[in-house]
């Protein structure tokens, strides 16, 4: 058994090993390196398809911002006749779009071997050994271990239970997120708060486990019962495999870092909910982008703890208006994420262009969302008796 802090550090030597250059050769050894020891493990061919169908449009708009916007001198140039006009296609541009984009592959690739090579209470043992904060990791192994190895099944059949119980929409299909937006958008926000209180209640027993000082269990039992929560809405679909309305969980989501900062009595409450979110979501394999995922939840969290002693500074009880601002903010945070990777492939900057409609339905979302905080910061002494 290989030792878990070497996997993790493989998966970082990976990651800066393909950032480290873009010669033709070099990137394709790496992928290939990849590919060879997945087939040595004998994991399944589906997990390799699994990874390109998820990334799929991705690489298409990165690929075709490359052949109709990057030129380059000495680039060989196809002239497509377009009725009147004629469309340049850069046939070069395709090939550096492709062979940047086989970066991320590489990347989640590199994830996903050790995704399977190890358990995840190993991967956390891992973490551990390499210093990550024992919060973080003792919220990590609470978090793994409520919602157990079947993960999604798991959750939504709690999150049918529950919801049966306290009034929540329980279909996770279809449009259940849609119904239960629309009901905490008009104020009823009771329904959650109840899934909070147990959802933190249920995650202080088993903290208290641990042995730790008081303020440290309410702590990891507010991180812990929101990382639950959170990865129950994020099993939820809206309309499966498609995606429509980017970022609409935010609504729901986003709020949860702002609870964390005001019931935490750390001074990064949220930063760690965020990173108790990302990993676990990449231990889970959810999301296109592997361990860059991780980035879309914590700088929601990063930017929530900066933000919010100001906002408490100038109004000791926020408006539904203010809470919209820092809802807007920390959606526009998430986009990170594929800000990110294209950095990472070196896309063209009509690339950027073509992500401001995500940008704008996410700025939508993340200010919707401040209603909602608004209502849930006023049940905000009800969650305290969870702790």
């Amino acid at each position: 058994m290989v030792d878990p802090r070497l996997q993790i550090l493989y998966l970082l030597a990976v990651g800066v090993a393909a950032f480290a250059s873009s010669d033709l050769w070099w990137l394709c050894g790496l992928l290939g390196i990849q590919l060879a020891l997945w087939f040595w493990r004998r994991l399944p061919v589906a997990g390799l398809l699994a990874i390109v169908r998820r990334l799929q449009w991705f690489v298409v708009i990165v690929v075709l911002s490359f052949a109709l916007f990057d030129f380059e001198p000495g680039d060989r140039l196809l002239s497509l006749p377009l009725w009147r006009w004629a469309l340049d296609l850069n046939l070069s541009g395709i090939v550096r779009g492709l062979l940047l984009s086989s970066r991320i592959v590489t990347v989640i690739c590199a994830a996903q071997l050790i995704q399977r090579a190890a358990d995840r209470e190993t991967i956390v043992k891992g973490l551990r050994g390499l210093f990550v904060p024992a919060s973080v990791a003792y919220s990590l192994d609470l978090v793994l271990s409520l919602l157990g190895a079947d993960g999604p099944r798991r959750e939504r059949r709690r999150r049918a239970e529950t919801g049966a119980k306290t009034g929540a929409p329980s279909d996770p299909e279809g449009a259940s997120t849609f119904r239960m937006i629309r009901q905490l958008l008009k104020g009823d926000v009771g329904f959650l708060v109840e899934l909070m209180r147990r959802s933190i209640a249920t995650a202080r027993e088993r903290a208290e486990g641990y042995g730790l000082k008081p303020e440290a269990v309410s702590d990891l039992a507010v991180i812990t019962g929101l990382g639950v929560l959170t990865m129950t809405v994020r099993f939820l679909k809206v309309l499966p495999g498609v995606p429509f309305a980017p970022g609409h969980k935010g609504i729901i989501l986003l709020p949860f870092y702002i609870i964390a900062y005001d019931l935490t009595a750390s001074r990064w409450g949220a930063t760690q909910l965020g990173v108790v979110i990302g990993v676990t979501s990449f231990l889970m394999g959810e999301g296109k982008f592997g361990p860059f995922e991780i980035i879309r939840h914590i700088a929601p969290g990063v930017f929530v703890d900066l933000v919010m002693p100001a906002v408490r500074g100038l109004v000791r009880e926020p408006g539904a208006f203010l809470y919209g601002l820092v809802g807007t903010g920390a959606a526009i945070m998430r986009v990170t994420t594929v800000l990110a990777v294209a950095y990472f492939v070196e896309a063209p900057k009509a690339f950027y262009a073509l992500l401001v409609p995500m940008m704008v339905t996410n700025t939508v979302f993340g200010f919707l969302s401040g209603f909602v905080t608004f209502h849930l910061m006023k049940s905000l002494q009800k969650l305290r008796t969870a702790l």
